[in-house]
């Protein structure tokens, strides 16, 4: 699932200005993937009992989407086989929280196996409902919500920061985010 998206601007009508940007490899996503423990579970088909655990899940992004891979290995008293999975990912930003979110949206793979020449369906299985909540990760950064300064004349001032509009983009292998940032003045006269 690719996102280019650009919001207007609350200010002003200019094009969209890069500001700040945050590069997200497909490693740290894989790596958090890898650390997470097993995953597994267990099924019955009208011949067989059987257990199943996930290997190796990872996410593979290009610029026309992130896709969710995979391996899911099946045993029985009698067998064990291995199926690959090929999954659907969405990936969404968030300015109002500075989020984002990697979310593994489908990643169906039948099981099936050959028992004494006759090709049995184990089951079905949804290893996305095995990932329950979005992978959340903070957006850029660089600049607080306030920022309070003093003129050379001494007077105090406080400007607000926040994010005005976005990119979100897919490239080679990562998730590129980039915003740009909108100032107010605040009057800290007003306040008193």
């Amino acid at each position: 699932f690719s996102e280019e998206v650009e919001l207007e601007t609350s200010e002003s009508k200019e094009p969209f200005q890069e500001h700040i940007s945050l590069v997200v490899h497909e490693n740290l996503i894989n790596d958090f993937f890898s650390n997470m423990g097993q995953i597994k579970g267990e099924g019955t088909s009208s011949i067989v009992d059987y257990s199943w655990y996930l290997l190796n899940p990872r996410i593979e992004i290009d610029s026309t989407g992130g896709s969710f891979h995979g391996k899911v290995r099946a045993k029985g008293s009698n067998f064990r086989v291995t199926r690959d999975i090929v999954g659907s990912v969405n990936i969404s930003y968030d300015k109002e929280v500075n989020k984002l979110y990697v979310e593994i949206d489908k990643a169906d793979v039948i099981l099936d196996v050959d028992i004494f020449g006759k090709n049995i369906v184990l089951g079905k299985l949804d290893i996305a409902k095995h990932f329950t909540k979005s992978l959340k990760l903070d957006g850029p950064q660089g600049v607080a919500n306030d920022i309070e300064f003093k003129l050379p004349s001494g007077e105090a001032k406080k400007m607000n920061v926040e994010v005005i509009s976005y990119d979100l983009s897919l490239i080679k292998d990562a998730i590129k985010i980039s915003t740009s940032l909108g100032f107010t003045a605040v009057d800290l006269n007003s306040s008193k």
